[in-house]
């Protein structure tokens, strides 16, 4: 099973993929006869390991998707297999640091979750979990997999890097590694399975269907009958969830970097950026500063002129629109709140419209370090200098720093969105790890009350941010929200309206820009809205099942 063939269909050659073999005895009532079968034209080559097959079936339909799609993403780069001998080791570890010690202690009881702080590193679970039996890493990045392969092999591990490494896997190494699709790569004598940074949303499938690499390990696992351990310094509500009986802390210190929240309302200058703080890390020669400021489409951060305060709702807090009228009203749940300041009932206000090049200009003008803007075209003379300014994908561009500077959180911490904090608390997280325990994370904000930023300001990052997601946890629960629902999003096509949804039974519908976001309470009651729309709306609908972001 598994194997790449091509048949003729209406007169064209077309590929497929072997699924399941029977024969003509078995065959039940819903499937052709025998000699209406077409026959194989030729078989193409090397396709998905047939042991992972159910595997896709079962991730199309939990994600509402084509399983030719899943098929695709778990086929083999090349349909030709190459001859690669076995270059398994024998891997010892008995270490005695923290990491070691806490996957041990995960493992009396199975698959659990490992909360590995950002100053420790999670590869020495991979290590630990390689003296037991070949392993399956899964990264969110492949930048991250091509470094914990040269770690690996430096430790004297055999590896194989998905999916360049395809038919080394195959073979049999101590370690396959790759990014989200690496779930579905082979190995030999697979002994357990780990999900680096599991809360990372780029382990989350974008095209149709979106399925998600730790559910899909944690799948895996489970039919294999092998241990699954996600590791991440901000555990998603999710795996806090499935492993609530099964959840280790490593007690690493330093276990997260200093933190500073910067109070942007007390810079003299109205709407500006260029804090102390921020001014001093882009003077200081022979360290490494990176700037973040994501300011995606038209800027929605409104500024009371009088009192400084972000304009937001006082109900959901998600930050306030304006419409033509100049009334502010909530674009997350819909709230109207008039035409003055929420806090202090002034009508002056300030709209910070500067992104990433003005900014730039700025702080070039108030450093003699060269400030470097990257973006998605930048080529590889952007690792010459030592400041570098661009939105959140420099931090996927960067492999460490000195310094990490959030020029203005507000715009993410406060997006509409319920997932917004968390998605701010990744973006940190992800800073803190690149400036290792002795680097500086600066954040700053408009609003430094806000509970998350007055758990990563506190003396005890790693248990204040603790405690703040187990409230969010039970905030969740209170409003069945995921993990206690089911959710997806469906998009509609230009030519077709969300006024022809038929009426859902038990599920609730938000309407958004170009779609609507769905809730039910089961899968069940899910799977049969999803049917009723598709069969509403045909091919004219893309169902995007439980989005990280909601």
């Amino acid at each position: 099973m598994g194997c790449k063939v091509r048949v003729v269909l209406h007169g064209r050659r077309v590929g497929g993929w072997i699924v399941r073999i029977t024969s003509s005895d078995q065959r039940s009532e819903s499937e052709l006869p025998v000699e209406k079968l077409s026959s194989l034209v030729s078989v193409s080559g090397m396709g998905v390991e047939s042991h992972i097959v159910p595997l896709t079936q079962w991730m199309a339909e939990t994600w509402w998707g084509s399983w030719r799609a899943t098929l695709s993403s778990a086929s083999a780069p090349r349909v030709r297999e190459r001859i690669v001998h076995s270059r398994k080791t024998q891997v010892s570890s008995h270490g005695q640091d923290p990491v070691s010690v806490a996957t041990r202690e995960l493992l009396k009881k199975g698959s659990g979750l490992l909360v590995v702080p950002p100053a420790a590193s999670a590869l020495q679970v991979v290590v630990e979990l390689a003296a037991r039996g070949p392993v399956l890493a899964v990264c969110p990045t492949q930048r991250m997999a091509v470094m914990g392969a040269g770690a690996l092999r430096r430790r004297g591990l055999s590896v194989a890097l998905a999916p360049d490494d395809w038919d080394l896997a195959r073979a049999g190494v101590d370690v396959v590694i790759g990014a989200r699709s690496s779930v579905l790569a082979p190995c030999v004598d697979l002994g357990a399975i780990v999900v680096v940074d599991e809360h990372d949303e780029l382990l989350h499938e974008e095209r149709s269907p979106t399925w998600d690499a730790s559910s899909v390990a944690v799948k895996r696992a489970q039919d294999a009958g092998i241990p699954c351990v996600l590791t991440s310094p901000i555990p998603s509500l999710r795996s806090k969830n499935l492993f609530a009986h099964n959840i280790i802390e490593v007690a690493s210190q330093p276990s997260w970097p200093r933190i500073s929240v910067v109070d942007l309302a007390n810079i003299p200058v109205n709407a500006s950026l260029l804090s102390s703080e921020l001014l001093q890390s882009v003077q200081e020669k022979g360290k490494t500063t990176l700037c973040v400021l994501n300011t995606k489409g038209k800027a929605r951060l409104v500024i009371c002129k009088s009192c400084k305060g972000v304009q937001k709702c006082s109900t959901c807090e998600s930050l306030l629109e304006q419409d033509e009228a100049g009334e502010f009203f909530c674009k997350r749940c819909g709230a109207s709140h008039g035409s003055v300041c929420v806090e202090c009932g002034r009508s002056a206000f300030v709209v910070p419209r500067g992104g990433v090049s003005q900014l730039r200009t700025q702080l070039q003008a108030s450093s003699v370090n060269p400030v470097i803007e990257i973006t998605g075209d930048s080529d590889d003379t952007w690792t010459q200098g030592n400041v570098f300014i661009g939105t959140e994908a420099v931090l996927y561009r960067m492999n460490s720093a000195d310094v990490v500077v959030f020029a203005d959180i507000d715009r993410d911490l406060s997006a509409p969105r319920l997932s917004a904090s968390y998605e701010a608390l990744a973006l940190i997280a992800r800073a803190a790890r690149m400036v290792s325990p002795n680097g500086h994370v600066v954040i700053q904000t408009r609003q430094p009350t806000h509970p998350l930023l007055l758990a990563l300001g506190s003396g005890d990052v790693a248990a204040n941010v603790r405690s703040w997601a187990n409230e969010q946890l039970g905030l969740f629960q209170s409003l069945s929200l995921p993990p206690f629902s089911v959710v997806a999003r469906i998009l509609l096509s230009d030519k077709r309206s969300l006024d022809e949804l038929p009426e859902l039974d038990q599920v609730s519908v938000a309407r958004e820009e170009n779609g609507a976001l769905l809730r039910a309470t089961n899968r069940e009651q899910m799977n049969l809205a999803i049917a009723q729309i598709r069969h509403t709306f045909g091919t004219d609908v893309r169902v995007h099942g439980e989005p990280r972001r909601f």
